[in-house]
């Protein structure tokens, strides 16, 4: 029986040692090989080349020289962040299977594949749990003043009153508004049911029905923008959710509300945003993800006291990159064996 050939990228980001586990599918009669994207050799070099696929697409991005080059019998590629683009798509005789291990899938162009007939995987829920861990630790951040008040002791202030004194509340007196409720929504909704908090939610594309006895009030986006306490962004960006929170949204919004994006910078209007918080239209913001990154020292985010900043380490996480591979794995071990793949994304 021919062998089902398998192609592995490693990277700095998913080393080889982890790739290692796709050796499992050899026993379902595969041939697994691994090389390197010796490019993207840390995460500083992989998070900005895909923050330029997120801006520009994955054409904008170069095509990995060892996946080209080593790419042509495979049934099955394996990538991190190295580009399936239209070149290595051609390049492919026999391609079946594209997995992208992220939780996104922007390094691979979904309509060159479909096109084929070949099917696209992703790990989508690969820092679900480590992103919706941040985004709860974000809300209480900019609600309790925990990083001004530490910034603050560092230059030598000691500091008993914030911008927010009159509207900072237990967690279990406030409502947290979720826009988008995948894999990292839902999970941010159980957190934030330990500390008491209500819970609503707008998203049209899900069946509500699965969710009956979730304990989280589904809402019209309006209604949410004006009920929450906390508004928190988790939307996959594309052309339709692009600056989904704008202007018109952020006047909807509480003054006392904060909104928290870990998620995607271009789901939120930037420009927008800081003009809000200059003018106190909300009560204040916490942001992981920025247009341009490492954030600008000129940035107007800069010059506002009411928004905490970190540095796009939502999904940091020693079981992240370890996830990647394990959700890879089990889904091509159903379609070795003759089953649905679970993350199919075309």
């Amino acid at each position: 029986m021919t062998k089902t050939k398998i192609l592995c990228v490693a990277d700095g980001g998913i080393t080889r040692d982890l790739m290692q586990q796709m050796h499992e599918l050899e026993q379902y009669n595969a041939d697994v090989t691994i090389i390197e994207d010796k490019e993207m050799y840390a995460m500083g070099p992989i998070t900005d080349r895909m923050l330029l696929i997120e801006h520009n697409g994955v054409d904008a991005a170069p095509t990995c020289r060892e996946l080209l080059e080593n790419c042509a019998d495979k049934d099955i590629l394996v990538v991190h962040v190295a580009s399936i683009n239209k070149e290595i798509i051609n390049a492919c005789k026999n391609l079946k299977v594209a997995a992208v291990l992220r939780g996104g899938y922007e390094n691979a162009d979904v309509a060159a594949l479909t096109e084929k007939n070949i099917k696209l995987i992703n790990a989508p829920w690969r820092s679900a749990n480590a992103v919706a861990d941040f985004t709860v630790g974000m809300m209480i951040a900019e609600n309790k003043n925990i990083a001004r008040s530490h910034k603050l002791i560092f230059e030598g202030k000691w500091c008993k009153k914030y911008v927010n004194q009159e509207y900072i509340h237990d967690m279990r007196a406030m409502t947290a508004g979720i826009i988008g409720f995948g894999y990292i929504g839902q999970r941010v909704a159980e957190r934030l049911k330990g500390f008491g908090t209500k819970v609503v939610v707008y998203d049209p594309y899900i069946d509500k029905s699965k969710f009956a006895n979730s304990g989280v009030e589904f809402m019209e986006l309006d209604q949410l923008l004006e009920t929450a306490d906390f508004v928190s962004v988790h939307l996959r960006l594309s052309e339709k959710t692009h600056h989904f929170i704008g202007a018109e949204e952020l006047q909807k919004m509480k003054k006392t509300a904060y909104l928290i994006n870990t998620a995607r910078s271009g789901l939120v209007d930037t420009a927008a945003l800081v003009t809000s918080l200059r003018n106190k239209d909300i009560g204040g913001a916490a942001i992981d993800v920025y247009d341009e990154e490492p954030l600008p020292k000129n940035h107007p985010y800069l010059q506002l006291n009411n928004i905490t900043l970190t540095s796009h380490l939502a999904g940091t996480s020693c079981d992240t990159m370890k996830n990647s591979v394990e959700i890879g794995v089990e889904d091509l071990k159903r379609y070795l064996t003759g089953k649905s793949m679970l993350n199919v994304r075309n």
